[in-house]
């Protein structure tokens, strides 16, 4: 039995509760306000006092200084015997040049049209409808195509975790096609990683044309001459006769209705001999709560849901393509289908 076990049943039940409620009702909050008010940034170059803080962040100091305290207890800075507040590990990924940085994931997480959304998850159950809906007026996609600076946030912190695309990259054998087309691929970060790992593929970026207009990896050279950027709708079509097709996260965000319009509009336009490539969560009985508690944001957020293996072989078939295999990567899961 390990240190943690041992520690977890020497607690009671009603204690674990109350140790995932309380940090849990404040956490994202408090690590958003952080990351909005750039403090990591701040303390990058060197401890500073609360009063340097909040007058560089324009805020008030007493509560500044009990924000950071909150995060502090959490491990993410550090106070030192002069009061002054330092980076830690946790709080160096917090930084906007951090190599690793979650800075646009602790932006969006804590943001209005996620929170309150989140929010009112107990109306999602009752009903069965999302409450972004409800409480926007419009759906989540469309909100964001009228609401340019939330839109910001949102695409931003889809083209963050470079370690995850990465990891995408090394978990599949990008180099046996001729061409790509990453179906949904917002900003391009991933595209632009697979094509500079693969020197002779070709590769189309497909998103709506305001999504796009960021994608700013594939307009440097030398990925420039072998990629196309194509604004469009995959509800209406997708760029034809690749040989590759791969949508990274975009089947967990619809129901299954809207998830086939967009797989039988990739099954029109795939070659005969083509690949389809799902990067998606693949629930299992064993799923770590990260994954179970994404299917609740999606419930929330679009109607849409994380699916087990079943369930993505149920579409696929339905769309007219066949599930060839999973793979299964420390972070990543891949389902690789071709069309029948």
């Amino acid at each position: 039995m390990s240190n943690r076990e041992a520690q977890a049943q020497s607690v009671s039940p009603s204690m674990q509760m109350m140790q995932l409620l309380w940090p849990g009702a404040m956490a994202v909050q408090a690590i958003h306000v952080a990351a909005r008010f750039a403090i990591a940034d701040l303390v990058a170059s060197g401890p500073k006092s609360i009063e340097e803080l909040a007058e560089a962040t324009h805020t008030h100091g007493s509560s500044l200084g009990r924000l950071l305290r909150a995060l502090t207890s959490l491990g993410i800075f550090a106070e030192d015997t002069t009061g002054r507040y330092r980076q830690t590990a946790l709080s160096d990924t917090l930084r906007s040049d951090h190599p690793e940085s979650i800075r646009p994931s602790a932006m969006m997480l804590g943001a209005h049209f996620i929170w309150k959304p989140s929010g009112a998850l107990e109306e999602t159950v009752r009903t069965g409808q999302s409450s972004f809906e409800r409480i926007y007026g419009a759906p989540f996609f469309e909100y964001l195509a009228g609401h340019s600076d939330d839109a910001a946030v949102f695409n931003a912190a889809m083209s963050s975790a470079p370690d995850y695309l990465a990891a995408i990259v090394g978990a599949y054998d990008f180099s046996k096609f001729e061409r790509i087309v990453d179906v949904g691929g917002g900003h391009g970060r991933l595209l632009a990683g697979i094509l500079s790992a693969n020197p002779r593929l070709r590769g189309i970026l497909h998103d709506l044309p305001a999504v796009v207009a960021g994608a700013s990896a594939l307009r440097q050279e030398p990925i420039s001459q072998r990629c196309e950027i194509i604004g469009g709708d995959f509800f209406i079509g997708v760029p034809a006769r690749a040989d590759a097709y791969m949508l990274k996260g975009i089947i967990h965000d619809w129901n299954d209705e809207a998830a086939l319009k967009i797989l039988k509009n990739c099954r029109r336009a795939i070659r005969s001999d083509g690949t389809l490539l799902l990067v998606e969560a693949v629930l299992t009985p064993s799923t770590d709560p990260t994954r179970a508690l994404m299917d609740m944001l999606m419930m929330v957020l679009t109607s849409g849901r994380e699916r087990t293996e079943s369930e993505f072989r149920s579409l696929l078939t339905e769309a007219g393509f066949s599930m060839v295999q999973v793979i299964r990567e420390a972070r990543v899961s891949i389902i690789e289908s071709r069309p029948v």
